[in-house]
């Protein structure tokens, strides 16, 4: 199929999302119908679109990839799909011990636990953390939405850009929290069955399942360190684990669906239901990957193309395959998916800058209405500015490692503290925000420099960072808490009962 008609076909697959948001426009009263969808969603809603966050760009474009260069866990390389199995013990953890506590706090956004419970100080030096991290992780997921535009469809990276940030802030905009999950599901479905669709084929295409099992590359299934002894071999490997397992239990968009379910026991279940079925799809993927990998041995499939960006792996073999319609709904699908990523990140981040900045700290008295209002210009705001660092900082992506790096040093521990520790206070919590973001941008930036590059550094002693960060906010909270409890007393969290 011509490049023009994939494209024509691609956009109104976009239209249809945006025609999505414009039927939820009527259920946004006010701010809590637009940031939490009115507090509605049920265990098979939030679950679905729990799933798609997951699964977005990071599974369907970066595991086939990673997977193929190092497999599950490669100890010379010290990474490899590792790290996305910590997505999984990310939203069982987060489902049995945060999801349902938040939700009995009646927030609206994450930014509102660390101001009710640690004050104005500590809750704005935790929102302005927000907003850095994830305006750079919009960006990257912007990218990566653009990066498989031009090479499966054509055309400049800049258009892809463009294109993805307007779709993605117009129905964001219309519908709110309702639009994104709605359309949320319907891509994760899509791409889902198509996955079930596409597999069993390419198994078969390998001479069916005996010869598939028989020719899996062994080396690439590796799950613990070669040298099990060794302590310097299991940090690394923790590491990987933690550094989504950990660090995006604190991230807004995870915890926008904790606030945005009917129950805490809704809440809970669906972030467990997530973790299963996201698991589910996450094998799938692996498994489609290893036998695309055996159909480039046996000249199937072009080793040329593959190599040209393993990343791509899955949607290559898919337009290769697969008749041109599927191929169409299938790319908007994984296109749209990876867009799911970036506007639940967009929504839940302006939800954090015009409550948590706007409203609590210059307007306490803005209406719920006026508060959606100002929402949805933060959230163009937050578009331009994603797109504008995606456009002139294309090696953003190398700050997505980063971003859940810093979420793991400076909110994660502030966070679990102030649900399970009585003692933790404000200035406590401002020690920890602080000195974890110090330790994990300061000394990375000393051993590998001030740059992007540095401070993103993925190679040879990165897990220190990822690891080290948590460990001196825990020290620092806890010392400045103990210290300073007569001069700033913790303030105790009232939650509400769960029906349930």
């Amino acid at each position: 199929m011509a490049s023009t008609g994939v494209l024509l076909g691609i956009l109104a697959y976009f239209m249809g999302i945006i025609f999505v948001g414009y039927l939820m426009k009527n259920k946004c009263k006010g701010a809590e119908d637009f940031l939490v969808g009115g507090r509605q969603f049920g265990v098979a809603f939030n679950a679905g679109t729990l799933t798609s966050c997951w699964l977005g760009g990071t599974v369907i474009v970066g595991v086939p990839g990673t997977f193929y260069a190092l497999g599950i866990w490669d100890s010379n390389a010290m990474y490899g799909i590792l790290v996305s199995f910590g997505s999984a013990g990310c939203l069982i953890l987060a489902g049995l011990f945060y999801m349902r506590k938040l939700w009995q706090l009646k927030l609206l956004s994450l930014g509102d636990f660390y101001y009710r419970r640690y004050g104005n100080k500590a809750g704005l030096i935790a929102t302005l953390l927000m907003g850095v991290t994830f305006t750079v992780w919009i960006a990257v997921q912007v990218i990566a939405f653009a990066k498989v535009g031009q090479a499966l469809i054509g055309y400049t990276l800049e258009m892809w850009i463009i294109i993805a940030m307007a779709v993605i802030c117009t129905y964001t905009i219309l519908g709110g929290l309702w639009a994104v999950c709605l359309t949320d599901i319907v891509q994760v479905g899509i791409v889902t069955i198509s996955l079930f669709i596409l597999t069993p084929i390419a198994i078969s295409m390998v001479g069916g399942l005996d010869q598939f099992i028989a020719h899996i590359p062994r080396e690439k299934l590796n799950f613990f360190p070669a040298d099990k002894g060794s302590i310097s071999a299991w940090l690394p490997w923790l590491g990987a684990l933690c550094t989504i397992g950990l660090g995006s239990i604190a991230s807004p968009d995870l915890m926008q669906r904790a606030f945005s379910a009917k129950t805490g026991r809704t809440a809970r279940n669906s972030a467990l239901v997530a973790a299963v079925a996201y698991m589910i799809v996450f094998l799938i993927v692996i498994v489609l990957t290893a036998a695309t990998m055996q159909l480039v041995d046996a000249g199937t499939v072009d080793q040329a193309m593959i190599e040209t960006d393993p990343e791509l792996m899955i949607p290559l073999v898919f337009q290769n395959l697969m008749p041109a319609p599927l191929v169409v709904v299938f790319l908007g699908a994984v296109l749209a998916a990876v867009m799911s990523a970036a506007a639940t990140a967009n929504i839940a981040l302006a939800g954090v800058v015009s409550k948590n900045l706007i409203k609590d700290i210059f307007f306490p008295a803005m209406s719920s209405h006026k508060l959606m209002q100002v929402t949805r210009m933060v959230i163009v705001v937050v578009g331009i500015i994603a797109c504008m660092i995606a456009i002139g900082l294309p090696s953003a992506y190398l700050l997505t490692s980063l971003g859940f790096d810093l979420i793991l040093s400076c909110l994660f521990i502030p966070l679990t503290l102030g649900l399970y520790w009585k003692k933790a206070n404000g200035w406590g919590a401002i020690a920890g925000l602080i000195a974890g973001a110090a330790f994990r941008i300061g000394v990375a930036g000393f051993f590998k420099g001030f740059s992007v590059e540095g401070i993103g550094s993925t190679d040879d002693i990165w897990y220190y960072f990822t690891l080290g960060g948590p460990l001196v906010s825990l020290t620092a909270m806890v010392i400045v808490s103990l210290l300073t409890q007569k001069i700033d007393k913790p303030i105790e969290l009232e939650l509400e009962p769960d029906p349930s």
